[in-house]
């Protein structure tokens, strides 16, 4: 007798599969790059290319410059003394021909001479005002023109701005790709420190109040009709003089040869270098009322922000160097897109 096969059937003791219990799996969420610090980096930059270009800081910071170092020369103390004793010893002058005229009159009629004696009241207080202004400023010249150089400063502003608009634009294409763009919010970075760095070496902390009651005192200075007026006084000075060492000594000397002439002789002995001084004041005065008025223009051109130019422009460059270092540094931390779930062949979601 012949026993039965075995039975080929599968035994009821087998294990189920693990996707017949679980039909999703829990996955880590997921970090990418974000992507709005790059676009806030980009209107960061925007704004740095487009503030001096607004206010027109190019052209007139350079014009700025330019009158700074014209003005060297003659903010020393050695210079403002010159011409305060180059006024007293007009004054002397004028004083001497008037005390000829009370012991006896003038040895004839000499135009030029009366002129500057009738005028010189108005030139000397115009003039000596004008030395008054330079002279209270001195401390206010020194703090400006040691600061980093006009000229350069609206480019210190627009190049981080370029860079930050670059880093902006190729950070966003990496982050389009799936990357977090590290090189890009370290050259943010970089730009931003180099922004805080600018007024904190360049001394435009110290600078920003000195300008304002600069622009105030030599304002009334360096205007077109200012100028011309100076002009005027300096030919009269001159035609005066010429009367009075052609004419008026050689006139004085045959009609009474004892008066009195020292103030007259001591002008004589002191006009070739006066009159190379007030020359070369009438001269940087007439060539920088434009640039004065540039200088001017540039600082009122923040008003409507309220604060005047200068007065802010540390912070112009402090401020946009922290937002930029703070948008790099929250760019460096990618940000959750939220947990992903997959799931197994032949179950059933739970």
């Amino acid at each position: 007798m012949t026993s039965a096969p075995p039975s080929s059937a599968p035994p009821s003791s087998a294990l189920p599969a693990y996707s017949e219990f679980v039909s999703t799996i829990e996955r880590a969420p997921e970090r990418v790059a974000a992507r709005w610090p790059f676009v806030a980096l980009i209107v960061l930059g925007v704004l740095l290319v487009a503030a001096p270009l607004i206010t027109g800081m190019f052209p007139r910071a350079i014009k700025g410059e330019a009158m700074i170092d014209a003005f060297h020369p003659y903010i020393a103390s050695k210079s403002i003394q010159d011409y305060r004793d180059d006024l007293h010893v007009l004054d002397e002058a004028r004083t001497n021909v008037l005390a000829i005229q009370a012991n006896g009159g003038e040895p004839g009629k000499f135009e030029y001479v009366d002129k500057f004696v009738q005028d010189y009241p108005s030139i000397n207080a115009s003039l000596t005002g004008m030395v008054n202004s330079i002279d209270a400023n001195q401390d206010n010249y020194r703090k400006l023109s040691s600061t980093a150089p006009f000229g350069v400063l609206p480019w210190l502003l627009a190049l981080p701005g370029l860079v930050l608009i670059a880093a902006g634009g190729f950070g966003l294409r990496a982050a389009r790709n799936g990357k977090r763009g590290v090189f890009w919010h370290g050259a943010a970075a970089l730009a931003g420190v180099a922004l805080i760095a600018v007024p904190l070496t360049g001394g435009l902390f110290q600078a920003a109040p000195a300008a304002q009651p600069l622009i105030n005192d030599f304002r009334p200075i360096l205007t077109h009709d200012e100028v011309r007026t100076v002009q005027g006084y300096f030919v009269t000075i001159v035609a005066a003089d010429g009367e009075l060492n052609s004419r008026y000594v050689s006139a004085l000397k045959t009609a009474r040869p004892d008066a009195d002439r020292t103030g007259i002789t001591a002008l004589e002995a002191r006009w070739q270098p006066m009159t190379a001084r007030f020359a070369a004041l009438v001269g940087v005065l007439n060539d920088n009322v434009g640039n004065f008025d540039a200088v001017g223009a540039l600082n009122d051109s923040t008003k409507p922000l309220g604060i005047t130019a200068f007065r802010g422009l540390g912070w112009g460059f402090v401020i946009p160097g922290f937002l930029a270092l703070a948008v790099a540094a929250a760019g460096l931390r990618p940000a959750l897109i939220g947990s992903r779930r997959g799931g197994s062949k032949g179950g059933t979601s739970k």
